[in-house]
């Protein structure tokens, strides 16, 4: 007795089928199939694809005020890739961040506000998925840039603070800084989306003659976006450094008191307060309130209690 292999191929697997001959006693030679299993091997094809990083990463300053825009260029090798979708992971941050914010973008650019007195930092790496990477995803290497303002003189502002009263106006101010020389002049100017170019303050408060505070009116379409702010100074015999910040109005917001309140006491001694909603832009819904009383009984240092839905 011997065994044959009888071999069937078709495009990605095999099939071997063992025969066993057998002599009769005629001396004619047969071939009987036995019963066993076919083997089979299965041969998925692999995808080896590699590919550059994106190109020409670049952090461009436009001049709006710490507004930067992060750009970059696809993998020459992937123009004219088809059958995949092409995607970018986004990191970036300034100095003294803790965590990067990420961004999965199909575009080639994208912008966000920075404190431009910092480091700013960008890395930006392809994801590729679909056909022909067999529905996974691949990823190619990082390609990293920076972008920093030259040094531009020590003499801030200080104690930089606005508020965004009754909903209907903004008022910043500041303190001169303290490397500032007498003839020093600071100038303030802001930025949203929506505006052309950065705009400068028209309405100043001064302090012995120099700027120390703006208001700005009519900032309704700069309401739930980044509001961009620069101070900057000007002096004949030094220079001085600009501050930039970057906020949201609807979190700067100071509302009017209450109007109309009125205080009674029941038959039962219980004492009703009531109140309507300030004037101004405050939507009602943004508003909660603190009630406080008293009896001082002539005693105008008498402590206040504050109550809330359960009593005071």
């Amino acid at each position: 007795m011997c065994w044959e292999v009888a071999e069937s191929a078709c495009k990605h697997e095999k099939h071997y089928v063992f025969h066993r001959n057998r002599f009769k006693n005629t001396g004619a030679l047969s071939k009987l199939q036995l019963p066993m299993p076919s083997l089979a091997i299965s041969m998925e094809p692999t995808f080896l694809i590699t590919f550059e990083p994106p190109r020409n990463l670049q952090i461009i300053d436009p001049g709006l005020l710490g507004h930067l825009y992060i750009e970059w260029q696809p993998p020459p090798s992937l123009l004219t890739l088809d059958q995949c979708t092409i995607k970018y992971k986004l990191k970036y941050r300034s100095t003294g961040d803790a965590d990067w914010k990420v961004v999965f973008t199909k575009k080639l650019k994208y912008g966000d506000g920075f404190d431009l007195s910092k480091r700013t930092e960008a890395k930006v790496q392809t994801l590729l998925e679909g056909h022909c990477t067999n529905e996974s995803e691949v990823k190619s290497d990082w390609t990293h840039t920076t972008f920093q303002l030259p040094s531009q003189g020590k003499a801030q502002i200080r104690d930089f603070h606005c508020v965004y009263y009754n909903w209907e106006h903004l008022t910043c101010t500041w303190q001169l800084g303290q490397l500032a020389p007498p003839g020093a002049r600071y100038e303030l100017y802001y930025w949203y989306e929506g505006l052309d170019h950065a705009v400068q303050c028209s309405d100043y408060i001064q302090t012995h003659g120099r700027n120390t505070g703006c208001n700005l009116q009519n900032l309704r379409q700069a309401e739930y976006i980044d509001f961009n702010v620069c101070v900057n100074g000007s002096s004949e015999s030094t220079q001085l450094r600009p501050s930039y910040f970057t906020f949201r109005l609807q979190n700067l917001v100071k509302p009017s008191p209450p109007e109309k309140l009125s205080v009674s006491i029941s038959a039962y001694e219980e004492i009703h307060v009531a109140w309507s909603p300030p004037a101004g832009g405050t939507p009602p819904h943004c508003l909660d309130y603190e009630v406080q009383l008293t009896e001082h009984d002539g005693d105008a240092d008498a402590p206040w209690t504050v109550c809330d839905a359960h009593g005071c």
